[in-house]
């Protein structure tokens, strides 16, 4: 009977003066990570300090309530969170969204272990690395995370702050409008999927699963965390897992801010934010 455990998890705010719109979780014979997706609205539209921490941390909620006996059709698990993501969001809501671009999403990466086998799911930009006893790495998720989109919208940042901290302000100051019409594409034929209140992200996730011959060891990391690999190369897939094993996700948090603190304003590494929230979760599966 495969099982799974949990070795480390650690999830960090981007900025001690912001909330933390990640999560992670373990449930069962499931585990995931969650990045709430930075809201763009002036006014909040759910309760709480974030809107987009109050859809990581419904949908957290939910995957460990649901989660437990669900690893083998992760398909099914994700409707049915998103189904009652939507249920809340529609009795808990402060106001009545403007606008497509005000509605909270979340980044999923989400594996579940049934027998021999290893099953996978993610929407958004969220990883998956998992190294199997053939001493394969394999690397689920959006690959590259950051979009030529993205990038663009960097480097105008860049060109704009003029030597200041990057930030929420340095977003609104310059790129705002820009995001505001990407986020109205969000879950449509135009756009890419996120989980929400929208129970249709279920038949848009990538689902897979990979057959398990011994032992495994899966980490899971929000984009914030994988900065250090695909970002920063400061690690390829394989050394990253290494590390977090043999030295913790704590150490690789550490180094993670400290590139960062070294690159304040992105001269560097052109990026939205100084620091983004950064979430891993080390996992150990015995098949």
């Amino acid at each position: 009977m495969a099982h799974l455990k949990v070795v480390e998890g650690l999830s960090i705010p981007g900025s001690p003066n912001r909330e933390n719109e990640d999560a992670l979780g373990s449930a069962g014979s499931i585990a995931f990570v969650l990045d709430g997706v930075t809201g763009l609205a002036d006014a909040p539209l759910m309760p709480g300090k974030s809107d987009a921490a109050w859809v990581a941390h419904t949908a957290r909620d939910l995957l460990l309530q649901h989660g437990g006996d669900a690893a083998g059709d992760l398909r099914k698990l994700i409707g049915a969170v998103a189904k009652e993501i939507t249920a809340r969001f529609e009795t808990e809501r402060l106001r009545a969204p403007q606008a497509r671009w005000e509605l909270p999403w979340t980044t999923l990466s989400l594996i579940g272990v049934e027998g021999g086998r290893l099953h996978i799911a993610y929407v958004g930009d969220s990883r998956v690395l998992i190294e199997t006893a053939d001493d394969e790495v394999h690397n689920f998720g959006t690959n590259p995370s950051r979009t030529a989109f993205e990038s663009r919208l960097a480097a105008k940042m860049l060109a704009g702050s003029k030597g200041k901290a990057l930030g929420i302000d340095s977003i609104r100051a310059t790129v705002l409008d820009d995001l505001r019409r990407a986020r109205d594409t969000v879950n449509t034929a135009e756009g890419f999927w996120l989980m929400g209140a929208d129970p249709a992200v279920a038949d848009h996730a990538t689902v897979t699963s990979i057959v398990l011959d011994g032992p495994a060891t899966v980490l899971l990391t929000t984009d914030g965390f994988y900065a250090l690999s695909e970002d920063y190369k400061h690690y390829g897939d394989r050394e990253l897992i290494a590390t977090a094993q043999t030295l913790g996700l704590s150490v690789l948090a550490r180094e993670l801010r400290h590139i960062e603190d070294d690159d304040p304003d992105g001269a560097r590494y052109p990026r939205m934010k100084k620091s983004d929230d950064a979430t891993a979760l080390l996992v150990q599966i015995e098949p």
